[in-house]
């Protein structure tokens, strides 16, 4: 099969990793055809990864790829070609950066040529008798809606038919709306979600997503009843849910979640089909931890964004607190705890949480440590009594931690107390101590700590220390004409919160009322269903509830 691999002179041609040579390829090209059913696993994913480093593109392909093509195409062909998926992701990998090269007029120019001599053989993939290859196939054809239509209509298998109903609706929206192969798409798209598949017709609400992005929120009702029956679950767990961008396959849950984001155009919907996976992961004939976990997760995502979400997810965490299930419990008491003082209603349940062990499968601290921070957030005195040991305690033997910037987690130790000045006679002993026993043991939050000192007005230094602890650095003010720039910029869709914020101070120090386009842009900012931070995560309430009362202060200047 790859007996013509000695004729090519391969010590010449380019690879993409400069610092290996042509030579390697047939060598990895023999160790893929070598392998069988029993050579090490670690060996074959070594030889794959070696091809990707010396033949697949970042924008443009090379001679060796151009050469080696046509035994990729054959080791592809043969069934008894070990992770013969992968090879052909790699084909895909190939014809996608061949073209951008091709198109860029980079690249070798023998490639287009050798591509469309080799690809009558690779088309037979899509009709491949081995189900995972004609899926993975779907790849070489993702923007060919004919090609996938043409499949569509030969294919039985269910696991390769949900894959190519969300194929045709990406590539029909790269289509003219008006145009044949669109409307063919559509029909088949309609006709599923009638259908009686009901797997599939959730696959098929999805893929009209990218041709008509309404589509999703008039199929709520249905999306809602079909992801929350409890019979339907184990379909959805035996079917993939492959994507053709997506190595690993969408459970259940995660198309849950991708409904919700679909529905995000609409945050109101939103919420509410977040409202019913929770209660139907409430209800005693499902008894379904995983989707009041998903639910839980997704209200996160869409109120990390979304402050109108608020009042519909409040209640939905509020009627988990009590839930048996830890990680359900710790992520009900984080979105509380984010909300603030809109969860002072539910404080007398919070308090009840104060010494619940239960811990979250991912993330640090437990459902104990959550609720204090919700009452601090509400100003409720019960977290305190033992608050700063609580705190500090769980880094006394860290030396670091870390963290997903887009996830619920355990507030840093200054981001709890600073708020907390109101309190300092009380708490101010605790905090000294702490901040004793870290410098004695040189430990990591001696910064924080001395923050919060400095934030309460008190001496960041311990009795006997000299040397002066620096102050915290701020940025200089701007001029009013840097200041309202600064604000137009960020209404036109920038990021530059900390300029923003500066900004808005400088215009209050200067005492003027700002010109017109510049309040309208703060009205805009204000009145916006949008998080005014630049994070993901606990910040990203914390920054917005700094920020709204900056505005509102720039708004009422004379």
């Amino acid at each position: 099969m790859l007996d013509g691999l000695d004729a090519v002179e391969w010590r010449g041609l380019e690879v993409l990793d400069q610092g290996r040579s042509g030579a390697e390829v047939p060598k990895v090209l023999r160790r893929i055809g070598r392998a069988d059913a029993t050579t090490r696993r670690e060996a074959v994913e070594r030889a794959y990864g070696d091809l990707q480093d010396l033949l697949v593109p970042t924008g443009r392909v090379t001679d060796a790829s151009t050469a080696a093509l046509p035994f990729l195409v054959e080791l592809a062909l043969d069934p008894d070609t070990v992770a013969r998926p992968d090879l052909i992701d790699l084909l895909a990998q190939l014809a996608r950066g061949g073209a951008a090269g091709e198109g860029a007029g980079e690249g070798d120019p023998g490639w287009p040529v050798a591509w469309q001599r080799q690809w009558p053989r690779l088309r037979g993939l899509l009709g491949d008798a081995d189900p995972v290859t004609r899926r993975t196939a779907l790849r070489l054809v993702a923007d060919r809606t004919a090609d996938l239509l043409e499949r569509w209509r030969a294919e039985e298998d269910r696991s390769v038919r949900l894959t190519l109903l969300l194929a045709l609706g990406e590539a029909a929206a790269a289509e003219d709306p008006a145009g044949g192969p669109a409307a063919e798409v559509r029909a088949v798209l309609d006709g599923v979600r009638d259908g009686e598949d009901r797997v599939l017709r959730v696959a098929a609400v999805m893929a009209a997503a990218p041709v008509d992005p309404q589509a999703p929120l008039r199929a709520v009702p249905m999306l809602l009843e079909l992801l929350t029956d409890p019979a339907l679950a184990p379909e959805f767990e035996a079917l993939p849910w492959y994507t053709l961008d997506c190595e690993y396959p969408y459970d259940r849950n995660d198309v849950a979640g991708w409904v919700v984001r679909l529905l995000g155009r609409d945050p109101a919907v939103a919420a509410s089909f977040v409202a019913g996976l929770a209660a139907a992961g409430a209800e005693d004939r499902t008894a379904d931890a995983g989707l009041r976990r998903c639910a839980l997760d997704e209200g996160w995502r869409l109120l990390v964004d979304r402050p109108g979400a608020a009042p519909a997810l409040l209640p939905v965490a509020a009627g988990m607190l009590a839930d048996p299930d830890d990680d359900v419990r710790y992520k009900a008491v984080h979105l509380l705890a984010v909300l603030g003082r809109r969860a002072a209603p539910y404080a007398d349940r919070l308090a009840a949480l104060l010494d619940d062990p239960g811990e979250s499968e991912f993330f640090d601290g437990t459902v104990g440590d959550l609720a204090a921070w919700a009452l601090t957030r509400i100003g409720d005195p019960r977290a305190l009594p033992g608050l700063v040991e609580r705190l500090v305690a769980p880094y006394r033997d860290m030396q670091g931690r870390g963290y997903c910037t887009g996830d619920p987690r355990r507030p840093d130790v200054v981001d709890v107390l600073r708020p907390l000045r109101a309190h300092a006679a009380l708490l101010l002993p605790a905090v000294r101590e702490a901040l004793r026993d870290e410098v004695a043991r040189k430990g990591w939050l001696i910064g924080e700590l001395r923050e919060v000192l400095r934030a309460w007005g008190e001496d960041p230094l311990l009795p006997g220390e000299e040397a002066p602890y620096p102050p915290a650095w701020q940025p200089p003010p701007m001029d009013a004409g840097r200041a309202e720039a600064a604000v137009r910029e960020l209404a036109a869709g920038g990021e530059r919160y900390g300029d923003f914020h500066t900004a808005l101070a400088s215009l209050t120090g200067h005492g003027r009322r700002p010109a017109p386009a510049v309040r309208a842009a703060l009205v805009a900012l204000r009145d916006a269903d949008r998080r005014l931070s630049p994070y993901h995560d606990y910040r990203a309430f914390l920054g917005d509830e700094e920020i709204r009362p900056a505005i509102e202060a720039v708004l009422a200047l004379p």
